[in-house]
């Protein structure tokens, strides 16, 4: 009774947060090592994402103004990946080649952000 509590507590507090996100976790196979996220209506959809080792994050611009995707946050820039402005219509790629949390953001809306988990090949 009592874990049963501590567990319903633990859903009530989580959905009052601002806004539940759930992880969208890539499919793997050998021939497909490719996802993309959408940039639309100022998000990354999705703007949680988990991949193996090796897969190659495609991000198109869905929107009618400029938009970047940058390795790290607003406030410390992280360094391995940074799109520059692209417009509508136009993409950026990075293939993940190590394991790890990557968080992104843009440059130019910083409150657009989104993370990366690639987690290792089994």
């Amino acid at each position: 009774m009592m874990v049963f509590l501590l567990v319903n507590l633990g859903t009530i507090a989580y959905g009052c947060s601002e806004k539940a996100e759930t992880v969208q976790k890539a499919t793997y196979s050998n021939k497909l090592k490719k996802v993309n996220v959408d940039i639309k209506l100022f998000t990354f959809k999705p703007s949680l994402l988990e991949v193996p080792v090796g897969t190659t994050v495609i991000w198109t611009n869905g929107d009618a103004i400029e938009h970047s995707v940058t390795h790290g946050t607003p406030k410390k820039l992280g360094g391995a990946f940074d799109s520059g402005f692209f417009t509508k219509g136009q993409t950026f790629s990075f293939t993940f080649t190590e394991a790890g949390e990557y968080h992104y953001f843009c440059k130019r809306h910083n409150s657009m952000q989104g993370i990366i988990k690639v987690i290792p090949v089994p």
